[in-house]
């Protein structure tokens, strides 16, 4: 189907729409679709000017300037169109203008073409043949009715007829015959002769004219209808202004509107009743169509349950209360029961919110049921009659099956089955089954559940899964379709989807669908009289006839194009693809002829197997082909119909370097490559172990460094000087200090040996230390001596860490060559501060200073190399390589404003870890 909309030419299959525009048009919107002996369509735009759609692409013809609107003509392989007050015959095939006739002004109005002759009306009306032969008739004397006139051919001839006018002629051999519409027509916009029947689109609806008659039948009052068109399946297609498009199968089929809407019915005899949206209730005669009220509640709810008692002539029907009408109502009560079934003349079945059971309808009629009644009987108020079966549980449906003399009832715990002996759950696959509908038909019971499945129930109280009947052909997809709802009519079986309503007959196995359901259809009730089908619509009540369905009908596959690449190509001009051309798309349509139908689509590649696709889909993505010969198949459903196979070839070419000579290069080359990569490879390794080696050697040279450290601190002189002070205790009966001494000095040991395992260690930790090294050191001392140790508040003690022996050899230092030579006050002064990353320590001391230290040095040991010089830069140096920090330390020569010493301060700065 082709469409010419306000974004231009549009394409529909039954499924997607395209719409074809280029740069190249002076305006979209356009009107006069045809299409050509070559299968071009062609379309104009209200410009004038003429564009076709050849191979999936929108052309344009060459053509000189526009003289307006004048709608152009097809004959055969001619073309006619009005360019630059000429009239222009093109030859379709090789797409050249071959004639040029003059025209006079006051001979363009409007034209039309109906495939044999060309027409020309303005002052007079003219006929042009295929050849391009003129034929001129004056018009009738009165010509005011030509005012902006539409033409249309049809059987009777040529009818022209006025936008504004209810006047309309009908010309045929020259002669004009002047006649007048049975209606009132506000505007015609266009009219088209579909079966000898003519229908004027107006901006008030289209009518239906049958000009011998003059009878008429108007459709759409409220719609403004541009256009109305047959398809080849004798489908309606119906175009508006605003609304969009239409579809009809059938003009036959009666829409009686109705406001409120319909929501459910109840059939009995040649009646139709009817529970609207608005708590009202409705009756339609079946021989008149006639629809009166019978009852208007007030609560301005739908009616969603409704059941006729026709041997009582009574209703009972549910909006916001549970309502019993008989010629009056009798009766309203808060009850919300959602379904009723009959179990015979006596009571029926219902389900409601909260409890269900049974209630009596005639209370004069015997039944087996009394002693279930009797037994249940509700005492208590609201009371309708009703016996409680069930308690505290919400009913959604209920139905019975005499088959086995048991009631079923859907609810929110189970199926619960009610039988004369007492009740029961009923499970599917030993799991309870939630059920939204029951329906009952010849033993069986139909059920749809919360998930949308079908299921039957037999007198055995066996669930099945619902499988169509082996002799019912079905597309496959079906079988997995997904329906909310079910309703049973005489021997059929309704099943809703939500795309469309389908019927199977439950006796001759014959299935059909009923009507496609649309975003504009909605249709929440039916009822099957006499052949006929009632359904209840947003829009009213639509009634088809049964004996009008049309069979189904196979569409067509279409194959479209092949796009590789950036590159699309027509399925018959398809060259040698390149080899990186090798992710294809094939694009195709499937020409349905029912909207929004859904096909099983099959797909192989040269000789594989049958492969299916998803039925939304409308191309087929192949990627990263081998090159090769590709022939593609594609078609519609599983059977193997060569009809319906569609086939595309397509050969992709191999890379150059597929070639021999390209290949034993490319060979040679990634020998020598891999080779390459080989000798690379060793180097790495090589050079790996080589970094492993000088990582062990780094270690030894750290750990030789630390053991330097420790043994700085444990050197004989130092145990010597200590044992010596513990002695010097001991010998003056100074038992107290001899021993707090000498437990100072073994933590100092312990402490020192505990540190050589580990890497790092804590502020607190080297705080500890220090402390017990300079009490041991200052006992050698007069009271001299004094020592601080400071750490400033913004360093966290417990967490930041330090190498481990790295400030004690400074320490030493200090105190061995700065403080002991010193004469009167000693002082030394270690603070820790955080300084943004860094933690800074500062070593200070008030002593004789470097130089004067080395000297004396010199003088006693001429071979003495301080540990502080040579070792301890040493290890700082291996730390900052093996941790890949930058600790860093520098000395501060303290000298007095006359040049004396005054003692020696150090700084490290050491990046803080946590």
């Amino acid at each position: 189907m082709w469409f010419a909309t306000g974004n231009g030419l549009c394409r529909y299959d039954g499924n997607t729409f395209k719409t074809f525009s280029a740069d190249f048009q002076t305006s979209k919107s356009g009107s006069c679709i045809k299409e050509d002996l070559y299968g071009r369509i062609w379309y104009e735009n209200f410009d004038g000017y003429l564009y076709y759609v050849e191979k999936g692409k929108l052309k344009t013809l060459t053509q000189t300037a526009s003289a307006g609107y004048f709608p152009y003509g097809i004959i055969n392989n001619k073309l006619f169109a009005i360019k630059s007050g000429n009239l222009y015959i093109y030859n379709l095939k090789t797409l050249k203008a071959e004639k040029k006739i003059s025209l006079e002004y006051s001979e363009l109005g409007t034209t039309f073409c109906d495939g044999t002759t060309f027409f020309i009306l303005g002052k007079t009306l003219n006929e042009f043949n295929e050849q391009g032969r003129k034929t001129t008739t004056s018009l009738p004397q009165n010509t005011k009715n030509f005012e902006a006139p539409v033409l249309q051919g049809s059987a009777e001839g040529l009818i022209i007829a006025s936008k504004y006018s209810n006047i309309y002629h009908l010309y045929k051999n020259g002669v004009f015959t002047k006649k007048k519409l049975p209606f009132s027509a506000n505007f015609i916009q266009n009219i088209a002769s579909i079966e000898n029947k003519h229908w004027l689109c107006t901006t008030k609806g289209v009518f239906r004219l049958n000009t011998k008659t003059n009878e008429y039948k108007a459709f759409f009052k409220r719609d403004n209808i541009s256009y109305v068109f047959m398809d080849n399946q004798k489908n309606y297609w119906v175009s508006t202004i605003t609304e969009g498009l239409f579809f009809i199968e059938n003009f036959d089929t009666k829409l009686y509107e109705l406001t409120p809407r319909p929501i459910v019915f109840a059939a009995s005899g040649s009646n139709l009743f009817i529970g609207s949206e608005k708590d009202e209730l409705w009756k339609m005669d079946l021989y008149t169509d006639a629809i009166s009220p019978i009852y208007k509640g007030n609560s301005n709810h739908s009616i969603n349950q409704l059941t006729y008692d026709s041997k009582n002539n009574q209703f009972f029907f549910t909006s916001s209360k549970f309502k019993n009408l008989k010629g009056n109502l009798r009766y309203e009560l808060k009850v919300s029961i959602k379904d009723i079934s009959r179990i015979d003349s006596k009571y029926c079945s219902y389900a409601a919110t909260g409890i269900s059971g049974i209630f009596g309808v005639n209370n004069n009629e015997k039944s087996e049921w009394d002693a279930v009644f009797n037994k249940n009987k509700a005492l208590t108020k609201p009371n309708f009659n009703q016996a409680y079966l069930l308690k505290n549980h919400n009913g959604k449906s209920t139905a019975y099956n005499p088959a086995n003399k048991t009631i079923y009832y859907a609810t929110n715990n189970g199926l619960i089955a009610y039988s004369l002996k007492g009740s029961k759950e009923i499970k599917y696959n030993n799991k309870s089954i939630y059920l939204t509908k029951l329906k009952y038909f010849n033993s069986l019971l139909y059920a749809v559940s919360s998930n949308e499945k079908v299921y039957t129930i037999d007198r055995f109280n066996n669930v099945k899964p619902y499988v169509f009947p082996k002799s019912i052909l079905i597309p496959k997809m079906l079988q997995n379709e997904k329906f909310g709802r079910i309703d049973l009519e005489n021997n059929s079986l309704f099943l809703f989807s939500d795309q469309a309503i389908y019927e199977v007959n439950l006796v001759t196995n014959r299935f059909r669908k009923i009507i496609n359901l649309t975003q504009d259809i909605e249709i929440t009730d039916l009822a099957l009289i006499n052949n006929i089908i009632y359904l209840a619509s947003a829009k009213g009540i639509i009634v088809k006839e049964v004996n009008r369905y049309k069979a189904p009908i196979q569409p067509q596959l279409s194959i479209n194009g092949l796009l590789a690449g950036e590159k699309s190509f027509s399925p018959d001009s398809i060259p040698t693809l390149s080899y990186n051309q090798n992710d294809i798309k094939i694009n195709f349509s499937l020409l349905s002829f029912i909207p929004n139908e859904k096909y099983d689509v099959y797909y192989k590649i040269n000789d594989s197997k049958w492969n299916p696709l998803d039925p939304d889909n409308r191309s087929l993505i192949l990627s990263s082909l081998s090159p090769g010969k590709y022939t593609v198949s594609l078609k519609i459903g599983p059977e193997n119909k060569k009809l319906t196979v569609q086939e595309i070839e397509f050969i992709i070419k191999k890379p150059f370097w597929l070639n021999p000579i390209v290949v034993i290069l490319a060979s040679a080359l990634f020998i020598f490559l891999l080779f390459s990569y080989y000798k690379k490879q060793i180097q790495k390794i090589e050079k790996r172990n080589q970094m492993q080696l000088d990582k062990i050697n780094l270690e030894k040279n750290l750990n030789q460094s630390k053991l330097k450290a420790v043994k700085s601190q444990m050197n004989p002189h130092f145990f010597y000087n200590a044992l010596n002070t513990i002695q010097s205790y001991i010998l003056s009966n100074d038992k107290k200090q001899a021993v707090n001494y000498l437990s100072k000095f073994s933590n100092l040991t312990r402490t020192i040996l505990e540190m050589t395992e580990k890497e790092a260690i804590t502020v607190s930790e080297e705080v500890k230390t220090l402390r017990l090294y300079l009490d041991i050191e200052k006992a050698r001392f007069e009271d001299d001596f004094e020592y601080e140790i400071t750490v400033k508040d913004n360093v966290d003690s417990e967490n930041i860490k330090i190498p481990s022996m790295l400030l004690q050899p400074y320490v030493e230092n200090a105190v061995k060559h700065g403080l002991l030579h010193k004469e009167g006050k000693k002082l030394l002064q270690i603070s820790f501060e955080k300084i943004n990353d860094d933690l800074k320590i500062s070593i200070d001391d008030n002593g004789i200073g470097r130089k004067k230290s080395a000297e004396l040095n010199a003088v006693k040991n001429k071979n003495h190399r301080s540990f502080a010089t040579n070792a301890i830069q040493n290890r700082v140096d291996l730390l900052n390589q093996f941790t890949q920090k930058n600790i860093t330390f520098s000395y501060i020569d303290k000298i007095s404003a006359d040049d004396q010493p005054e003692g020696t301060t150090v700084i490290f700065t050491i990046p803080i870890t946590q």
